[in-house]
């Protein structure tokens, strides 16, 4: 269980960026990444039980508002339903199942417990320029600095959640303790509010949750490399005219970073992004291959790694997928 993560929130933010940094080359890639956990991949339907704490609704609404927009291949992951079946009733907290006699209905229940305490703490003060003397059109005359004493609202939320499947594995656990600060000061109207506070940090762990239990279909734009070095100029100008086609033709740059493989077999960037190319295609085992090539020529290459890594994932969620609908479903 991780401790003491804070979210601070500030009644105002002023500034901004100083700019904008210019669009880099880019390839797309999209897949199916593996959720964060195997077991729960068993589980085609849930039913969210009692969630107990001052908390606990407002998780449980949480939860299940993140697991309903798990969309996998343009449906649903998991069929969800907040009335308990007969077996959610035998489960108790501290993690003893009774096995249920009970076999239809849900194929996990899920319970948990969200306590919340807060308290009110000084927060120093400030400091705002307020008009003192005005004429008779209204224009200000005369300016003094006023302090105004604050406080700060900080908000402890402990979040529990545990997935029992229908006989009685504890298939999924997770806990956190979270905090909110949020100042206020005497000179501003009302003061900030506990419940919005605990929404905020239950909305951000049922994500968590959401990340844990179902695959994520997700696009990403993958920077490619832009080294020129060790290609003859011929093969530079090609180079460049593919870099060109990311942002209008990802098929034609693709084509045009394969070719120059011929002529530059042990370059990294031509090998990185035609591996890139191979990975936008659904063509994992070959992408692999070429992030391996790299690695040989340039080991700890980190966009290699991080091929690799995604490649991995998406592997892993197929056997999820596999596990969750049955090849029967797929």
């Amino acid at each position: 269980m991780r401790l003491g993560r804070i979210v601070v929130t500030i009644a105002a933010v002023s500034g901004g960026l100083g700019g904008v940094a210019a669009r880099a080359e880019t390839l797309p890639v999209l897949g199916i990444y593996a959720a964060g956990t195997d077991a729960p991949s068993r589980a085609k339907s849930i039913a969210i039980a009692h969630f107990s704490g001052r908390g606990g609704e407002r998780l449980a609404f949480a939860i299940d508002s993140a697991l309903r927009a798990a969309i996998i291949e343009g449906r649903p992951y998991f069929d969800l339903t907040f009335t308990p079946p007969a077996f959610g009733d035998s489960y108790t907290y501290d993690g003893s199942p009774e096995r249920p006699a009970a076999q239809s209905g849900p194929d996990a229940v899920m319970r948990g417990i969200a306590e919340v305490e807060w308290r009110d703490v000084d927060s120093g003060a400030k400091e705002v320029e307020e008009c003192v003397a005005k004429d008779s059109a209204d224009k200000c005359l005369e300016k003094k600095k006023v302090s105004y004493p604050c406080r700060a609202r900080e908000v402890t939320f402990r979040p529990e959640v545990r997935l029992f499947a229908r006989e009685g594995d504890l298939l999924y656990a997770k806990g956190d303790t979270l905090m909110a600060i949020s100042r206020f000061c005497k000179d501003e109207e009302g003061s900030p509010s506990v419940d919005s506070m605990v929404e905020e940090m239950a909305l951000g762990f049922a994500d968590e949750i959401r990340l844990d239990l179902a695959p994520l279909h997700r696009v990403d734009d993958i920077r490619v490399l832009e080294s020129r070095d060790g290609m003859s100029k011929a093969d530079q100008a090609a180079f460049r005219a593919a870099l060109r086609l990311t942002k209008t033709d990802v098929a034609g740059a693709c084509r045009a970073f394969e070719a120059l493989e011929a002529t530059n077999p042990q370059n990294v960037t031509i090998l990185f992004n035609a591996g890139l190319c191979r990975e936008g295609g659904g063509q994992l085992d070959l992408a692999g291959r070429s992030y391996y090539e790299v690695l040989a020529i340039k080991p700890g290459k980190p966009e290699a790694q991080e091929g690799l890594a995604r490649i991995a994932s998406r592997v892993r969620a197929e056997r999820q997928l596999f596990i969750h609908y049955g090849e029967s479903d797929r």
